[in-house]
């Protein structure tokens, strides 16, 4: 049965080739060649035309684009005109600018009650020991630092937090989703342009949760980026001048609390403003993480966050605790940590100069790597019964380790050479000259110079 396009309740079929092939004959248009007079097409157009003006609006489009081409074939100039003359022209894309919502950042409601800080600490750090492999100074750590996102402005300084690995599937992405959980304002990312960094600080006053940083200062590049995040250390210079909409310059704040995930070491003088969260594959059970859950389950604890930080502001921006012997600059930015710990009271002093103490010596994380290496590689030496080894031949079977991060370590290559020097460099290891006969020279190791590393 033939369907007629068009007439309320029937059903509507999509054209074959074959009956689109039958419309234009059936009109002429299949038959124009380039000497066919206009008369003749204006009327084979007026025809086709008649033929689907009871159709929807798609059958009109297909045949109108048929026709396009049909004409195009035949030599006829502008066969576009001709089929906007015949049918009206190809309806027009939705043109309005669509505008993307303002952020909108979760801002905790404060707890309608007074709360312990104490208490809310020892919750805090054992939300991170129930879905992280971490060390108790670590979740100690990032407990007293999730308190600060609500409490920043008390202080003058405001360290960033360091989520660090050797290697891929050590949790980072999952920490940076618990810290969501407990911080105020959270924004995720996983890249951050320059101008994006400044036009949201100032606007939003947000947490900035910063994933795949290792992408971003590959080679030691983005050098602006580095420059901004460096300067959001003390809040007295947490400023950079650019220029406003009217090219007229303007102050730009870039104070806020900034947690960066990454594969590797931040550049030296960002990790010299950072509290450096050691990660490792876990070994031992943890909880299953399901996001949506947690969130809900942890709510509360943002909500007493906001309304123990707004009860002891003053408190906060008197305390003046004592640091632990670490160097100046550990000791800046720990001194907003350790007086959180110290307005909570109970045992988290002790707590967080604990905590002050271990990962300021764990702000290093490259040397354990290239310990590491150093231990691969030994171990290629005596599997292969060498005493030297060009570095071609070593990074080959350094790629061949899948259970290891060399594999994938030039962003999803295995590593290079070049890396390898200077990985190893850190301990002091350096390739040499190797020559194997009279005409063939290499550069490469010799097992003698490979000291056992742990």
């Amino acid at each position: 049965m033939r369907v007629i396009v068009g007439n309320p309740g029937c059903m509507v079929m999509s054209l074959t080739n074959d009956e689109l092939k039958a419309l234009l004959t059936d009109s002429a248009l299949a038959a124009i060649h380039p000497d066919t007079p206009l008369a003749q097409i204006e009327a084979a157009l007026r025809s086709l035309a008649e033929s689907v003006a009871l159709s929807d609006p798609l059958r009109r489009a297909v045949v109108r684009e048929a026709t396009i081409q049909r004409l195009r074939q035949a030599g006829v100039g502008s066969p576009a005109v001709f089929a906007d003359a015949a049918f009206g022209p190809a309806p027009k894309r939705h043109s309005a600018i669509v505008r993307a919502p303002r952020l909108q950042l979760n801002t905790a409601e404060p707890w309608l009650e007074p709360v312990q800080g104490s208490d809310l600490l020892d919750q805090m750090a054992a939300a991170f020991s129930r879905f992280l492999v971490l060390s108790p100074a670590a979740a100690d750590a990032e407990a007293l630092w999730c308190l600060n996102t609500y409490a920043y402005d008390a202080a003058g300084v405001l360290p960033n937090l360091c989520i660090s690995s050797l290697e891929k599937r050590c949790g980072k992405t999952r920490n940076l989703e618990i810290l969501g959980c407990l911080v105020q304002r959270p924004l995720h990312t996983a890249s951050i342009t320059p101008a994006a960094l400044y036009r949201t600080i100032d606007p939003y006053q947000p947490t900035l949760l910063i994933d795949e940083a290792d992408t971003i200062f590959v080679n030691g590049g983005n050098t602006e980026l580095r420059g901004l995040l460096n300067a959001g250390l003390y809040r007295s210079n947490a400023y950079v001048l650019r220029c406003g909409n009217r090219k007229e310059p303007q102050w730009c704040s870039v104070w806020c609390p900034k947690a960066i995930a990454l594969i590797g070491r931040l550049p030296e003088t960002l990790e010299d403003r950072s509290i450096v969260i050691p990660m490792r594959r876990k070994e031992e059970p943890v909880e299953t993480f399901r996001y949506e859950q947690v969130r809900d389950l942890l709510e509360p604890l943002r909500r007493k966050s906001a309304r123990w930080a707004r009860d002891h502001e003053k408190a906060l921006a008197d305390a003046e605790p004592k640091p632990p012997p670490i160097h100046d600059r550990a000791q800046d930015i720990w001194r907003p940590l350790l007086g959180i710990a110290e307005v909570a009271g109970d045992d988290w002093p002790e707590r967080a100069r604990t905590a002050a103490l271990a990962l300021s010596g764990a702000a290093h994380p490259h040397n354990r790597l290239a310990i590491s290496l150093l231990n691969d590689v030994r171990r290629i030496f005596i599997q292969r019964q060498a005493e030297r080894l060009p570095s071609r031949n070593i990074v080959r079977q350094l790629a061949r380790m899948t259970h290891r991060p060399w594999p994938d370590w030039n962003g999803g290559k295995p590593i290079t050479p070049i890396q390898l020097a200077s990985i190893l460099s850190e301990l002091g290891v350096r390739p040499r000259v190797l020559r194997h006969d009279r005409r063939e020279v290499s550069r490469g190791y010799r097992l003698q110079d490979l000291a056992p590393a742990s």
